[in-house]
């Protein structure tokens, strides 16, 4: 189910909403917020995400959080079926992602009509409803839910997502192919203030947390379902290579290509179990960083970089620091690595 044209062509557009189904309950965003509707696909779990969110799903090319909604709003957990749906929100500062039970239908609601809620409702998300043939519909709140999100941005996520979703092979199938049909085909062209907004990938090495413009990123996966294969011969920074969906990539750690010290590297030599890699793709290589670990995607404008002209920073591939919640992050200067010349073999003799 995708909307091929802009649902601002639709006459009264801003009192347009979409209703979707929760435990028999029946909710509605505003539809002018609705990028898209499509069945849940395979959701990329890189890394223990902050509370609410199940994993990343990458978009028209922008990587955004896939929320529980169920969860945001303190009902009971169930597992995830084929039917499920996925509502792609755009908010105020970014794209978000819901997993509802099903969506229904199209509704105007006429303003004189929508009733406020006595109390709070629905973590008070959901703060005004509105009577459809004889339904209540809550509508949400959209603002506040980003608000809700955001807020618990630094609370640890207590919930196992990958157990809810289907096991079986046949399922998990369905799903990936779901999941690649969501990356690879646009269905609309984003909106210019929110596709301007520059997403970034933060990872961690040791005690420093890096970003990588989202732009450069294939993919987020786990070491875990991939195994490497050394290749003998090559320099310490190589662990091997891998078979990502039919093509090869190059393994980095990138540490031991910075030159970090690995502070587990006597304990945990060959064990890479618990590493993530952040797979990388341009007209000259295929490249798998390997981190410590993913956590988060933000936005950061460019007017909140600062660019030193350090030795010390540069070394360290260090591009720019962004001072963001009182935590400074490090951009990775990508063009610095992926020309190093390190990572090519010279063929001229």
């Amino acid at each position: 189910m995708e909307f091929k044209t802009p649902l601002l062509t639709i006459e009264d557009p801003d009192n347009l909403h979409l209703c979707f189904v929760l435990d028999n309950k029946t909710y509605a965003l505003n539809a002018k917020n609705v990028l898209e509707v499509t069945t849940l696909p395979l959701i990329n779990e890189p890394q223990k995400l902050p509370e609410y969110i199940v994993g990343i799903l990458n978009y028209n090319d922008m990587f955004i959080n896939v929320i529980d909604i169920r969860k945001v709003f303190s009902l009971t957990q169930k597992k995830y079926e084929l039917s499920n749906k996925i509502i792609i929100i755009k908010g105020s500062e970014s794209l978000i992602a819901i997993i509802v039970d099903e969506v229904t239908d199209f509704f105007t609601a006429h303003p004189s009509k929508i009733q406020r809620v006595m109390g709070e409702s629905f973590n008070n998300i959901a703060r005004t409803f509105y009577k459809l043939n004889d339904e209540v519909v809550n509508i949400i709140d959209l603002d506040v839910l980003e608000e809700t999100i955001k807020k618990a941005h630094f609370e640890e996520n207590t919930t196992n997502y990958s157990e809810l979703f289907p096991q079986d092979e046949e399922a998990l199938c369905v799903l990936q192919k779901r999941r690649n049909d969501i990356a690879k085909i646009p269905v609309m062209t984003l909106d210019a203030a929110v596709y301007g907004k520059d997403q970034y990938i933060v990872f961690h090495l040791n005690n420093h947390t890096y970003c990588v413009y989202s732009l450069f990123v294939k993919e987020l996966i786990n070491v875990k379902n991939y195994p490497v294969t050394k290749i003998p011969y090559t320099p310490v920074y190589i662990n091997g290579i891998i078979n990502h969906k039919g093509n090869f990539y190059t393994v980095m750690d990138l540490k031991k290509f910075i030159g970090l010290e690995d502070k587990n590297s006597e304990i945990h030599h060959d064990d890479l179990s618990d590493k993530k890699i952040i797979v990388l793709e341009s007209s000259e290589l295929k490249l798998a960083l390997l981190v410590d670990d993913i956590v988060n995607i933000i936005n950061i404008a460019k007017e909140s970089m600062e660019v030193k002209n350090d030795m010390a920073l540069d070394n360290m591939f260090i591009q720019a620091e962004a001072f963001i919640d009182n935590q400074v992050y490090n951009i990775l200067n990508i063009d610095k690595l992926i020309n190093d010349k390190r990572l090519y073999v010279d063929n001229s003799n």
